[in-house]
């Protein structure tokens, strides 16, 4: 196994960090193009980020050069598979494009996460999902009417590590802030002998759900792959319902699969068939499956397993639940205002996440062998924190606009790819892959 860690410095740029990119992939590429005006502040300037970190009223300007990164990524992918014509860094703010929802510091844009203090720090905390709201009394040990009032009242009771280590209890997702640093981007384990050979038609089959994992496939479909979105008939997506649009930009054009969980023949025949694998499924969760990307790299003399997680697929953290939220707070991406932690942007370690897993996963297949590439969103978030200080925009002649290391720069609203189609309905096409397949 190798695991290839990224230096962070503060005055990173997006040429920098796509050489990195692609050393650390092992991808023989030319050099990928120069862009101009690439530094951390002038990048969150034109991500869109900026203006949904803070209140409508008061914005601030993230740390670190998580924009920076995203616009390498894509810098990267773009020396992969030529110009892809997006702007990396633009895509941290898509989901806020369509959706336009404001920034509400404290709280997230989807109001589901924010900081929790406790007797001796802070913790991020998501209620996203109704099972974590319905888990609160038992949560707290007695009854409640509001669930955030009464978890900020038991958790200024309690110290930091026991209030995290109760709602990993209950499989919440929580983690102490800033308490992710220096992991490594991604892992790789390689096997087999390198061939090199091409993206184009290669089979994906992508078991994830939400943005991380979907964005990823989005990109690999961009970069010529044929994919296909596999749902279980007992647990869709619930990003179908949760923002249809945002849903229809990255699953437009692939096939949509549904199989039976108490019938899992026709999904193991499917994985089978893959080229490239996405999961975001914590490890019991694929045993479940019947599923082991071990196993499946053992069985294929070309393959990439993508394995997406929260803090890691290993030891106690590969259990621990988490989110784009509470994961990139968990890494220390937040604005300190007032000695209160304030979110960053909108569950930016997702989209961070999900670009360098495309990244990944297309040089990987690119270079044939089979590899195992693992990256948690909490790691990859956590490398692009840095603790140099910003400065923050100002509002000005009607306009907010900050200072970068290029000259005052406006900020950029969140601007979204367009949509070009509509997602696939569930299981649509089930029976001709099952067909192909013969099952």
């Amino acid at each position: 196994m190798a695991s290839f860690p990224l230096i962070n410095e503060h005055h990173m740029n997006a040429h920098q960090w796509a050489l990195q990119l692609l050393d650390l992939v092992g991808a023989k590429t030319p050099n990928p193009v120069e862009v101009l005006e690439s530094t951390p502040l002038a990048d969150w300037a034109r991500s869109g980020a900026i203006a949904i970190t803070g209140t409508p009223t008061k914005l601030f300007t993230p740390p670190g050069f998580a924009a920076t990164a995203a616009r390498g990524a894509l810098l990267a992918l773009d020396s992969l598979i030529g110009a892809t014509g997006i702007a990396g860094e633009r895509l941290l703010a898509e989901r806020a494009a369509i959706t336009q929802w404001p920034a509400k510091a404290p709280w997230t844009l989807g109001m589901h996460c924010r900081a929790v203090r406790t007797t001796d720090g802070w913790f991020a905390l998501s209620l996203a999902r109704q099972a974590d709201l319905a888990a609160v009394p038992a949560l707290i040990r007695e009854p409640t009417l509001d669930e955030w009032t009464s978890v900020d009242a038991w958790a200024c009771r309690i110290t930091t590590d026991e209030a995290v280590d109760r709602c990993r209890l209950f499989g919440m997702p929580a983690a102490a802030i800033g308490s992710v640093a220096g992991r490594d981007l991604m892992r790789i384990t390689s096997h087999g002998h390198a061939s090199v050979r091409s993206l184009l038609g290669l089979r994906v089959v992508d078991l994830s759900a939400l943005w991380a994992g979907p964005l990823c496939a989005n990109l690999l479909q961009l970069a010529g792959a044929d994919v296909i979105r596999v749902e279980s008939e007992q647990r869709p997506d619930g990003a179908r319902v949760g923002i249809p649009a945002f849903d229809d930009l990255l699953r437009s054009g692939q096939k949509s699969v549904m199989f039976d969980p108490k019938n899992l023949e026709f999904l193991h025949a499917l994985i089978a068939s893959a080229d490239i694998v996405i999961s975001a499924s914590r490890p019991r969760g694929l045993t479940s499956l019947g599923l082991d990307p071990q196993s499946w790299l053992a069985s294929k003399a070309a393959g990439v397993w993508v394995q997406l997680s929260a803090y890691g697929s290993t030891e106690a953290q590969a259990n621990w639940i988490g989110f784009g939220d509470d994961t990139a707070m968990a890494a220390g991406l937040v604005r300190w205002i007032d000695g209160i932690p304030i979110p960053i942007a909108d569950a930016i370690a997702d989209p961070l996440t999900g670009i360098h897993a495309a990244v990944g996963a297309v040089g990987l297949a690119q270079r044939g062998g089979s590899h195992l590439i693992e990256l948690a969103l909490a790691d990859v978030a956590s490398a692009t924190v840095s603790d140099s200080p910003v400065p923050d925009p100002i509002y000005l002649n009607g306009a907010w606009q900050v200072e970068t290391e290029f000259g005052v720069r406006p900020i950029e609203k969140p601007r979204a790819r367009t949509v070009i189609g509509t997602a696939r309905a569930p299981g649509a096409d089930t029976n001709a892959v099952r067909a192909e397949l013969a099952f």
